[in-house]
């Protein structure tokens, strides 16, 4: 492993902040650390770049403790969530400042900072100050400086928290790009599920300074190992007694049932119904126009259920009687999740 946490513990007074936090990160990777505001990963991401020092454990880069060895001697690029670019200072000098404290030659920083410049779409723009500059354009510039001094690690806190919804896109797919062509190791955080599983090699899920679980967006995404990875993603709708919803098998011990939209399918009383006798009647109380598809709310006998219909499909309308068949489940036992699938599928999924 290229990045390794060891038993991390980090104390703010009473509060833990890292709770035993270990894990290890692959050479070249592109990693999120996502999970609710207050779950510890920027905490995390300050220690490994020094900006904080743990309590216990140990934080390894390339084989080496670095816990004693101060943030500036780490080899490690820090993009702020503020950008924090200097105003006074052009696109120019802002990528050059970390090379210029090192005492570069001038001929070599001219080189690596037009380099940068041209990497990161802002060339032409050398001369400009930030405060002529976009807010995609300003992480930009703050991207090239952390990278101006050949960084062993790029380390990014919530990058695109304050870039608008278009332009914070364009980002996603343009950091990824820029990244796997540089093929430097790189840890960002995150609060928005979307964008981990579209940026992400891996995802780091933490909740209350503790590492839920990690793996690739497809690993965490389908199959969550614990309660909390089970019901933070994909707007999952808790069930009560998930025995009213028909041929589930009984899991006994079970505490929590949770389903997610895509799990669901709604048929309106005009349509073909599959499994009849394991669907259940629902009333549409919500609709909610997501763009590529409708997101509905149902009322099934007291409970609300999230799900999704496609725009191609016959219109349903807020007070319509529908039936609802759920493929699939997730229950808790303590802190552990597991799948469950309607008995009534026997060898394939309607769901695509």
């Amino acid at each position: 492993m290229y990045i390794e946490l060891k038993n991390i513990q980090k104390y703010y007074g009473d509060f833990k902040a890292s709770d035993n936090v270990s894990f290890g990160i692959e050479k070249g990777r592109l990693v999120a650390l996502l999970g609710p505001s207050g779950s510890g990963k920027t905490t995390i991401l300050r220690m490994i770049a020094g900006l904080e020092q743990p309590d216990g454990g140990e934080i390894l880069i390339d084989g080496k403790v670095v816990n004693n060895i101060p943030a500036s001697k780490r080899g490690i690029g820090f993009v702020f969530q503020s950008y924090a670019l200097f105003r006074y200072m052009t696109v120019f000098d802002n990528v050059a400042f970390g090379l210029e404290l090192q005492k570069v030659p001038k001929d070599e920083i001219e080189k690596r900072v037009l380099e940068l410049i041209e990497l990161v779409g802002l060339k032409g723009m050398e001369k400009r100050y930030p405060n002529q500059l976009s807010g995609g354009q300003r992480q930009r510039v703050a991207f090239a400086r952390a990278l101006a001094p050949n960084p062993k690690v790029l380390l990014l806190d919530e990058p695109f928290a304050a870039i608008d919804a278009k332009v914070r896109q364009e980002l996603r797919s343009w950091l990824k790009k820029t990244i796997e062509q540089l093929g430097i190791t790189s840890i960002f955080v995150t609060h928005d599920q979307d964008e981990a599983i579209e940026v992400a090699d891996d995802i780091i899920i933490t909740n209350k300074g503790r590492i839920e679980q990690m793996g690739t967006p497809i690993e965490v995404y389908q199959k969550p190992n614990t309660a909390f990875s089970a019901s933070f993603f994909g707007q999952p709708s808790i069930l009560p007694d998930y025995k009213k919803f028909h041929t589930f098998e009984e899991r006994p011990g079970a505490e929590k049932a949770f389903v997610r939209p895509e799990f669901v399918k709604v048929t309106k009383k005009n349509e073909e119904l599959f499994y009849k006798d394991s669907s259940v009647e629902g009333t549409v109380e919500q609709i909610f126009f997501r763009g590529d598809t409708l997101e509905l709310l149902i009322n099934v006998d007291g409970v609300l259920i999230t799900a999704r219909r496609g725009l191609d499909e016959e219109l349903v309308n807020v007070g319509e009687k529908v039936d609802v068949f759920i493929y699939r489940i997730f229950v808790t036992e303590g802190e552990k999740a597991y799948l469950l699938q309607n008995l009534a599928i026997r060898e394939e999924s309607l769901v695509i």
